[in-house]
């Protein structure tokens, strides 16, 4: 007997689709709480996934894992087609931050006609099973991950690009501080208005608004361990509790209590 481990298993679909994008297409940065394989058949597209940029050109994927704050948009002058593949899982390959290669591009479009054929949609988000065969999308799917490979391109080098990983790194840093963009600008050495116009070119949301998410996603995760509203509230520079829950809610949708009492995730 020769037991098996760890092969990747799905275990939830959340969204499959093919987008033809403009030349000047450009998504608004986002993060969840499941895996996201981004591939490219066609064009370049531009990456940004945490503080790392990549370019991805024809008949190449990435993979983002749960929680990763990320993005695509056009690029090189061209209108990219991409297909779009979110689910979780257990035992999934680790291909994050890495360009991987894909052998068969057809094999990718006949997933998403698969997927079409034996899974009912609403607006690229999976709603239920029509037909029996769905797990064969599910193996075929399985398959895909453990078939891309990593070539040796790396990140984008650019000046630009560096600028957007120390703002990225720099917001992480101070995690638990409340900053200004004079302040963040000036731990970057960087101007106010270089600081923001490169991370809105990179993430697609403003830095402020990104920081803010980005406390209240890790303070979601403190109240789910136990911390109580003044406690979590006081660890991100937030003194005045009324504030920092009115500000919770805005960006979760709900009040500091909801992922406490019930152990809810973003």
């Amino acid at each position: 007997m020769i037991p098996i481990h760890n092969n990747p298993h799905i275990t939830a679909l959340y969204t499959a689709f093919r987008r033809d994008c403009s030349k000047d297409f450009f998504f608004r940065g986002e993060s969840h709480d499941f895996y996201e394989l981004v591939c490219v058949a066609e064009g370049k597209a531009g990456i940004t996934a945490d503080h790392r940029i990549f370019e991805l050109q024809q008949g190449e994927a990435i993979l983002h894992p749960p929680m990763q704050f990320h993005n695509v948009y056009s690029t090189g002058g061209t209108a990219p087609v991409i297909y779009v593949f979110s689910f979780a899982g257990e035992h999934i390959p680790k291909l994050e931050n890495a360009i991987c290669k894909i052998e068969d591009l057809s094999q990718v479009k006949a997933l998403l006609e698969l997927c079409r054929r034996t899974l009912r949609m609403k607006s690229d988000t999976v709603q239920e099973i029509k037909s029996g065969e769905h797990l064969q999308f599910v193996k075929q799917l399985e398959l895909l991950l453990l078939q891309l490979s990593h070539p040796t391109k790396q990140q984008a080098a650019t000046q630009s690009a560096k600028n957007y990983a120390a703002i990225m790194q720099t917001l992480q840093q101070n995690l638990y501080r409340r900053l200004t963009v004079k302040e963040l600008a000036a731990l970057c050495n960087m101007s106010e208005v270089n600081l923001q116009k490169t991370f809105s070119r990179y993430a697609g949301v403003g830095v402020m608004e990104h920081f803010t998410r980005t406390k209240m996603q890790q303070a979601a995760e403190l109240l789910r361990q136990g911390c109580t509203v003044k406690e979590t509230a006081l660890r991100f520079g937030y003194p005045d509790q009324n504030y920092f829950s009115t500000a919770f809610k805005r960006i979760t949708g709900h009040p500091p209590s909801w992922f406490k009492n019930n152990k809810n995730t973003l």
